[in-house]
């Protein structure tokens, strides 16, 4: 039994692995799930050849290099203009730099679509884990060493999963690796002592027990660990890095215990403060796809400014550099101001403007780039002390300049409308609800979970018709229904876009920018995700200098209009935007329509909301009453049990099916043949000891003790004429050897009992 033990031990270790990179997949988004499994395959097939036999340990050497290059070349494939092994080589090389470097400024979860190249960088080091592992495991036959190993897979992807329902992982590794110790102790036996086996379940059963009440009974190991690897800082030493992207760590920087400063800026006129946007909605996440394309040179001595600059523009000094930032159309009407920004405490490769940017003044030169939308940034970290001075226009827009002006949008525009499903206009059919409810599981991974889009958008918008009254709808729907949390409950959706429209109803700025991003766009409005920080704090009323925390870093939307550009709005609760903006959170806005008010003072209209839905803007602003998930929503670790539950049941069906699969094929002999040789098997496998040479009527002989059953020796020389004598097998001949292996089982197991004959339908070799 031999083969059995190792291929029990094989399977277990391939367990393991696939825990460990579950738990590791929890720090990736999206999912690379496909990736980490089947690394975990390559990596064991290619560790393995040393469980066959010690002597073939140097092919296991030679093997996972060469694993290691076919999984390289199948997640990061090369360019056609890439030829050679040099070539090669240095190709990957590259890349698996880049993905280091993209490493030490990215935000957990690693953004593995906005930087590619840390897919790779993933699946190289995860490989070779696992394949030092599975070396020292299958190979070498040592699994504590390995343990460790894969223990540090599944200790990172624990620490920097966001997620707390990880208790499943931690006890699935348990008792996998008690089976890993006690089956790596029968790898060269032919048989298993009880003894050996009812100690290893033993030890493997306390220990899960063990691991079970201390992740109950100290929830920090499965939620909030002591060492948080999210919050560890081996490259920034201790200094803020603000990516802005939209895995900006808000929770982190939304600290009110390390409210740290990071500018001032001194402005007529307060502002939010935008570094960039996001315009693209992937279903679970809003990306920046707009390249920086536009290089903006320093303006020279002898360069003519031409009517670009305003009589407000601040001349440079004569260590300055003038930037002159294109204008662009349409350009919302506004105050032109100047803007001073002294940053102190972070790094940044952006320009922060509070408005739409004219000219910016920098101390150095620097290679200085625009994207459509307008954000100025630099391919390096500016450090801080950072200071420069912009002009830029801030908004002035009234709510009645925005009434009545269509959906007539430039065809620049249209790449802010698209989502990874139809929008509410394209729907097709009289009946859009039921044709929504059709089509948008096709349409997109995970479509299925925008399944309640159609109903909730029509709940917010009812009769409205135009973008300006259907964005201030979802604006105030936003902030009355859902609330703010920095810690948002768990939630069986992927994106968490849906979990936050159709689930918990609570998450922090970037959960209510995008949700009211895509609800625009699904209206037909173009709109983005814009990040940055709020106005902050102004140092005396009047004096026009505002000092900015880390605890203002935000994310608001902003919306196109015709004739006017890209307005600001805010639906996150708590946030306001400075007078000036047509915003429903600006303090003293006045509703323009005349459909009506909402009870709290602002305009527009209170959708009609279903019962499930609390109103969640209560005085004080607490007492939210979160709607309570039944238990089996609460049981994610349910599945995970009703599959180890079915694997478990059965095994034995699928063992004795596949045992049996040459009893109804073939001729008449082999059929025979097949069926005395399953007798021998059942009895050998029952602790029944039966030599090889054994003829079929000495080892009935050798069963009359064991069984008390007289021996049929007349079907006995009958058998072995037919298997030796070439004698024609007839139909009483298959039915007799069948009743003779039935009745020969049965008296075994009341003779050796139901534990004997329950290890025996496992495959559990015999017990001496």
């Amino acid at each position: 039994m031999r083969g059995m033990s190792r291929t029990l031990y094989f399977f277990c270790f391939i367990g393991l692995a696939i825990v460990a990179v579950l738990a590791l997949n929890g720090a990736l988004q999206p999912s690379a799930a496909t990736v980490l499994v089947r690394t975990v395959f390559v990596a064991a097939i290619c560790g393995a050849p040393g469980l066959l036999s010690r002597r073939l340990w140097p092919l296991a050497v030679v093997l996972l290099p060469i694993g290691c290059y076919l999984l390289i070349r199948t997640t990061a494939p090369l360019p056609v203009s890439v030829e050679g092994t040099v070539a090669q080589y240095n190709f990957y090389a590259a890349q698996l730099q880049a993905g280091a470097s993209a490493y030490k400024t990215a935000v957990f979860p690693l953004p593995l679509n906005e930087l590619p190249e840390l897919r790779l960088l993933v699946a190289f080091v995860t490989y070779w884990l696992l394949g030092v592992s599975a070396f020292v495991a299958l190979t070498m036959r040592r699994p504590l060493p390995a343990f460790v190993l894969l223990l540090v897979l599944l200790g990172f992807g624990m620490t920097v999963d966001a997620s707390a329902r990880v208790l499943w992982a931690a006890l699935v590794f348990v008792i996998l690796a008690g089976c890993l110790f006690v089956l790596s102790r029968t790898l060269d036996r032919e048989g298993w002592r009880l003894r050996e086996t009812v100690t290893g379940a033993g030890v493997a059963a306390v220990a899960s027990l063990l691991a079970l009440g201390l992740l109950v009974a100290v929830p920090s190991v499965v939620a909030n660990p002591q060492q948080d690897w999210r919050t560890w800082d081996p490259f920034s030493r201790n200094r803020s890095v603000y990516t802005f992207n939209w895995l900006q760590n808000y929770p982190q920087l939304l600290d009110p215990g390390q409210n740290r400063p990071v500018m001032t800026v001194e402005s007529p006129y307060p502002s939010y403060w935008r570094a960039s946007s996001l315009d693209t909605f992937t279903g679970t996440a809003w990306v920046t796809s707009r390249a920086f394309l536009v290089l903006i040179e320093p303006l020279g001595s002898d360069d003519d400014p031409g009517p670009l600059l305003s009589d407000s523009t601040v001349q440079p000094g004569p260590e300055e550099f003038l930037y002159i930032i294109p204008l662009r159309e349409p350009t919302p009407p506004g105050a032109m101001v100047t803007q001073s920004f002294e940053i102190q405490g972070a790094r940044t490769n952006y320009f922060f403007v509070g408005g739409d940017p004219h000219t910016l003044t920098y101390s150095s030169e620097v290679p200085l780039r625009m994207n459509d939308m307008r954000a100025l940034r630099v391919s390096t970290e500016l450090l801080p002390p950072i200071r420069y001075t912009v002009t830029a226009v801030v908004p002035q827009v009234s709510p009645a300049d925005l009434v009545g002006l269509g959906a007539d949008y430039p065809e620049d525009i249209d790449g802010y409308l698209t989502l990874p499903f139809s929008r509410s206009a394209d729907i097709p059919g009289p009946d859009k609800a039921a044709a929504w409810q059709a089509t948008v599981g096709e349409e997109s991974l995970d479509g299925r979970e925008w399944l309640g889009l159609y109903d909730l958008n029509r709940r917010i918008i009812g009769d409205a018709t135009d973008p300006y009254q259907i964005t201030l709808r979802i604006e105030r729907h936003l902030r009355r229904f859902y609330k703010y949390e920095l810690s948002p409950s768990g939630s069986d959706f992927t994106s968490p876009y849906t979990a936050f429209l159709f689930d918990n109803r609570e998450g922090y700025c970037q959960h209510f920018a995008g949700a009211m991003a895509v609800l625009l766009r699904f209206n037909g409005i173009p709109a983005r995700v814009a990040v940055g920080f709020t106005d902050g704090e102004e140092q005396g009323e009047g004096s026009g200098l505002y000092r900015v925390t880390s605890n203002n870093a935000h994310a608001w939307v902003e919306a196109f209009f015709p004739t006017v550009g890209w307005v600001a709005f805010d639906p996150t609760p708590g946030r306001n935007l400075p007078p000036g903006n047509p915003s429903s959170s600006t303090e003293g806005f006045e509703y323009p329509f005349v459909d009506g008010a909402t009870p709290d003072g602002g305009g527009g209209t209170v959708p009609t909301l279903p019962g499930d839905l609390p109103d969640r803007t209560e005085p004080g602003g607490g007492g939210f009453d979160v709607t309570e998930k039944g238990w089996f929503s609460r049981a994610s670790w349910l599945p995970w049990v009703v599959g180890v539950v079915a694997v478990v049941a059965g095994w034995p069906f699928v063992r004795a099916l596949w045992r049996r699969r040459h009893l109804h094929r073939g001729t008449p002999l082999q059929r025979f043949q097949a069926s005395v040789g399953l007798l021998r098997s059942d009895v050998s496998a029952r602790g029944v000891t039966i030599s090889p040479s054994a003829t079929l009527e000495d080892m009935l002989v050798s069963l009359q003790t064991h069984t008390g059953m007289e021996p049929d020796l007349a079907f006995a020389e009958r058998a072995d004429a037919l298997l030796f004598g070439g004698r024609d097998v007839r139909t009483s001949d298959l039915h007799r050897a069948k009743t003779l292996r039935r009745e020969i089982n049965t008296r075994l197991r009341r003779r050796r009992g139901w534990l004997r004959m329950g290890l025996a339908w496992y495959g559990v070799p015999r017990l001496r």
